[in-house]
């Protein structure tokens, strides 16, 4: 928005262009709305269907182009050349950079104790805005950027002093997957960002099923992986602060409810809530009973069971049981194990 108030009504007459994962998308359909003109937004294939239908319920027209950001973004480009119109860059503009930096603002208006702001990174502008605002009127506020694992470009340019790409594969923070940053918001985030903090696919999945519990939030990977990052941080950096507010921006809702199905088990499995264990018994009755009877009395519940006659038998009278325990913590999974080999069960704990 503050990018498009900018700009004279003519150059907006043949519509507004841009390429999203999602959340960019929505705000520049919403813009332009409210300006009166079209936009057209490009959008890889693989974006949350959310994201593709809350754009066109903004009168945005939507094309999924690519399976990438980068691939989208040149379709852009194509679109642009041949039919006019204003190309907006979704972070390598500094109108945009200075709209997302106005969340800093309001932060230092409503927690007056701030002391560390943390959020995600993909091509950089909401990190660049935030950290060049709130390092510009409070220089003692720690500002922490966070990348997936599979998408650390900005987190290997900063290292490398040096932009470069980088792109693992897949990951459920669709919003931050970037292959490659610009080099304007390397050069701010260089400067005014304090840290970046890696986190992997499972660290994100457990904080988006941490939010929805802690603070009844829904949040997508890529605003979740703020939350992600604070295991990550070391505990003198937290100690340094001196009680003064964490804030970690959760920048964006828009999550498939398939995707979401998929990332609950992961959280689960690594808070210590949800394990498999493969624990082989005599085939003869009642053994099943007997092995159950001591997963219950070490208080996990049972979520799922299954034989296995056929296959990684040791002798014609074993059997593999496949057990789907629902657990505590970490440490009640110990117990679990711990009981099972007083009771002489021979297992093994599976990925």
């Amino acid at each position: 928005m503050n990018a498009l108030l900018q700009v004279d009504s003519s150059q907006l007459s043949q519509g507004v262009i841009a390429a999203s994962a999602g959340n960019h998308a929505q705000g520049v359909a919403h813009t332009c709305r409210l300006l009166g003109t079209k936009a057209t937004i490009f959008m890889p294939i693989r974006s949350p269907l959310v994201k593709a239908a809350a754009t066109r319920e903004l009168g945005a027209d939507v094309r999924l182009v690519g399976m990438t950001y980068e691939e989208a973004y040149s379709a852009a480009v194509d679109w642009q050349k041949n039919s006019g119109g204003l190309l907006l860059h979704g972070f390598n503009d500094e109108r945009v950079i200075a709209g997302q930096g106005t969340i800093g603002l309001e932060l230092l208006d409503q927690i007056p104790d701030l002391g560390m702001v943390v959020a995600s990174i993909g091509g950089g502008g909401l990190a660049a805005g935030v950290a060049a605002a709130l390092k510009s009127v409070r220089a003692d506020v720690q500002v922490i950027g966070v990348q997936s694992t599979a998408y650390p470009a900005m987190h290997q340019s900063v290292r490398n002093h040096s932009l470069i790409g980088a792109a693992a594969g897949y990951t459920i923070a669709d919003g931050i997957a970037i292959k490659v940053p610009s080099a304007t918001t390397f050069e701010i985030i260089e400067k005014n960002v304090d840290e970046i903090v890696l986190v992997d696919e499972d660290e994100i999945a457990s904080s988006v099923m941490n939010l929805m519990e802690w603070e009844h939030m829904l949040a997508e990977g890529a605003g979740a992986a703020a939350v992600a990052a604070l295991w990550k941080l070391d505990q003198k950096v937290i100690h340094n602060l001196n009680n003064r507010a964490v804030v970690c921006i959760i920048s964006g809702g828009n999550i498939d409810v398939n995707l979401l199905k998929r990332i609950i088990p992961i959280g689960l499995k690594h808070s210590g809530r949800l394990f498999r264990l493969a624990v082989r018994i005599q085939d003869r009755p009642g053994r099943l009973a007997e092995l159950l009877n001591v997963v219950s009395k070490a208080g996990a519940n049972l979520q799922e069971v299954s034989h296995n006659r056929l296959f990684n038998a040791i002798g014609f009278d074993d059997v593999e049981v496949i057990l789907d325990l629902e657990t505590i913590d970490s440490l009640h999974q110990d117990t679990v194990m711990e009981t099972l080999t007083n009771h002489h069960f021979k297992f093994k704990k599976l990925d």
